[in-house]
């Protein structure tokens, strides 16, 4: 069986994403033999977007100057050297170096990818929608399988050095010689530094995001402490994997079925709902209540209030639909690292369930400003 090009970029960025998340149901474990706190661990977790911002935003044209196969290539060997790192020294300090090279592998990749496929694509008259669904759903595999697979691994066997590194390691090293193979495309040339767009109207659909995505950090970085309480650490990792995974799978039935600005203010309602259920779950220890509520966040954090702000602001754009979404998906990661770190030292002062408590409260307000303000008529 031949394997197409097409099938080996979607492999790729599953790699890339796997690299991103193998680690994170480990995150507390390492964080709490260095003895660190909430929000030195958020700061952990921010690292990733210290290294992935600066690329996703200012070298968003790298791919055009330069090509797609070399660019795809280096983001394949920086997530291999980041799971090369945390398996050498499986500490917080390694993992530290390593989610810094996973955001630069995933900031200079996500874009490349897909754009890799769209031209490869050409002929088809879809190709840029099938290129966008490929990258979407091998990505949404990518961040939630890394954690999956860890996750059982630990519950299989408690480890601070689980077999699944090893495993990706290996499948790693077969994407890199996979993607020598690619064929190589002539470079179509531009800038390299392409800088965000706002379009007017804007605001609330970004805002949107970064609440949505605020919401997945703090489950991601604090939620895991509050579990190692009830002798729950192992199933941390399952939390991000409903969060993508019910996100991912829902966006096909979403796009068919619910008009942008519909999928979006279903999101503003789901997100305090599903939020309010995992401090419920986290305070009384109950883990069913804690994954059903990662799954409704997942529902809007990547399904509703994504893609219909995601509809919304390629409508809003025009012209300069690519540098719009740049800028769409740099609130979405300013709110994802931020509010966690924030949080977390919250959490230090005050407790994990106060500064939970609060953050709720923030987000029930923000949804319901979103939900009375957000005029129809700015958007179409």
């Amino acid at each position: 069986m031949k394997i197409k090009p097409t099938q080996v970029i979607s492999f790729s960025l599953f790699l890339i994403t796997l690299a991103v998340n193998v680690s994170m149901p480990l995150f507390r474990p390492y964080a709490a033999i260095a003895g660190f706190s909430n929000g030195q661990t958020s700061l952990v977790l921010a690292t990733y977007i210290l290294g992935m911002l600066p690329c996703y935003v200012f070298l968003g044209g790298i791919s055009d100057k330069i090509g797609r196969k070399p660019v795809l290539i280096f983001s394949l060997f920086l997530a291999l050297f980041s799971n090369v790192t945390i398996t050498v020294c499986p500490t917080i300090y390694a993992l530290i170096l390593a989610r810094f090279f996973q955001g630069v592998g995933l900031g200079l990749s996500m874009g490349t990818g897909t754009a890799y496929i769209a031209e490869l694509l050409s002929e088809d008259s879809f190709a840029a929608t099938r290129a966008a669904n490929a990258t979407s759903l091998s990505t949404a595999f990518g961040f939630s399988g890394g954690a999956f697979m860890t996750s059982i691994a630990l519950l299989i066997h408690f480890s601070y050095l689980p077999f699944t590194y090893y495993i990706a390691i290996a499948i790693t090293l077969i994407g890199i010689i996979l993607s020598f193979f690619l064929p190589k495309l002539p470079p179509i040339g531009g800038s390299v530094l392409r800088l965000p767009y706002f379009p007017k109207g804007s605001f609330p659909v970004n805002l949107s995001i970064a609440i949505c995505w605020a919401t997945t950090g703090v489950v991601i970085s604090i939620i895991p402490t509050q579990l190692a309480k009830f002798e729950l650490t192992a199933y941390a990792g399952f939390c991000l994997v409903l969060i993508n995974w019910t996100g991912a799978f829902l966006q096909p039935f979403i796009r068919s079925r619910f008009k942008p600005i519909t999928s979006l203010k279903l999101g503003f309602a789901l997100i305090p709902i599903g939020f309010g259920l995992v401090v419920l779950g986290s305070y009384y220890g109950v883990l069913a209540v804690v994954l059903f509520g990662t799954a409704i966040i997942g529902s809007a954090a990547y399904g509703f209030s994504y893609q219909g702000g995601l509809s919304i602001i390629a409508t809003l754009a025009g012209n300069q639909r690519a540098r719009a979404v740049a800028g769409y998906m740099f609130y979405g990661y300013i709110g994802f690292g931020i509010p966690a770190v924030f949080l977390g030292y919250l959490a230090d002062v005050f407790g994990i369930m106060y500064a939970l408590v609060f953050f709720e409260i923030v987000i029930i307000l923000s949804s319901l400003y979103l939900f009375l303000t957000f005029e129809k008529k700015k958007i179409e």
